[in-house]
């Protein structure tokens, strides 16, 4: 998960991810399921769009993360992907200066699609300003490579793996409060504030957390990728109960 302070409007806690871009329809070396199946296990009768969202969301889990879904074609994954050669691609792709087609094509590598696997849609409730469409994946973990934090990045951004039970059931065991506490004094430069008691609704959005229930819930890795799932339009609406606005989400 990264913690990202300057992105309130996404969720301050959220998953490595960011917006499609035209670039995205660049042809590359594809592998694993094509485009039309994509439309399919994405439900969406437009192809270029299902083409899109899946090379968006390898490249944003490159440019964030460093990991990177493709290889050689005929040596199957990359196994290590570090190095101030791939930290460049990284911040030239964070900036758009290179696509991610590019920076593929650079290597003779192919986008090995069929790492990703699709998780759920969510749409921001209709009362929200910013009204945006967002799709999430899983993926597998490629062997041998590792994560690390874009070097440009936020001084105060974090970067790392966190249990999804102990996020939700004891968060304190977790490095999140005390980002979100270091944040708020920074920030506000309010001591009350700041020593305020770490709150997951207040930094993470709807979509993230069901979806950290839902890897709460699977027993294991292989069980939670291979489900299915119901890709149907999720969207939180607003109700008053007692008084009290909350977001609910019809079943």
């Amino acid at each position: 998960m990264m913690f990202r302070p300057d992105r309130p409007s996404f969720g301050q806690l959220s998953f490595p991810g960011g917006l499609l871009e035209a670039s995205d329809d660049e042809p590359l070396i594809w592998s694993g399921p094509r485009p039309t199946e994509w439309a399919e296990k994405l439900g969406s009768e437009d192809i270029g769009l299902a083409r899109r969202s899946v090379v968006a969301a390898a490249r944003r889990v490159f440019v964030e993360t460093g990991l990177l879904f493709a290889g050689s074609e005929g040596d199957g994954i990359a196994e290590h992907v570090d190095g101030a050669d791939w930290m460049l691609a990284r911040e030239q792709l964070s900036d758009l200066d290179i696509s991610f087609a590019e920076v593929l094509s650079n290597r003779v590598f192919a986008f090995r699609s069929e790492l990703l696997r699709p998780l759920a849609r969510w749409m921001t409730s209709d009362f929200v300003h910013q009204r945006v469409d967002l799709r999430y994946f899983a993926a597998v973990l490629p062997v041998g490579q590792r994560c690390s934090p874009l070097k440009t990045r936020h001084k105060k951004s974090w970067l790392g793996w966190v249990d999804a039970a102990t996020l939700l059931n004891d968060p304190h065991d977790t490095p999140v409060p005390t980002l979100f506490a270091e944040w708020r004094e920074e920030e506000k430069q309010n001591p009350d504030t700041a020593a305020r008691e770490f709150n997951l609704g207040e930094v993470a959005t709807p979509g993230v957390q069901t979806i950290l229930h839902t890897i709460a819930r699977s027993s294991s890795a292989i069980g939670f990728l291979s489900a299915r799932r119901d890709l149907a339009v999720q969207t939180p609406s607003l109700e008053v109960r007692d008084g009290v606005p909350v977001l609910v989400l019809k079943d």
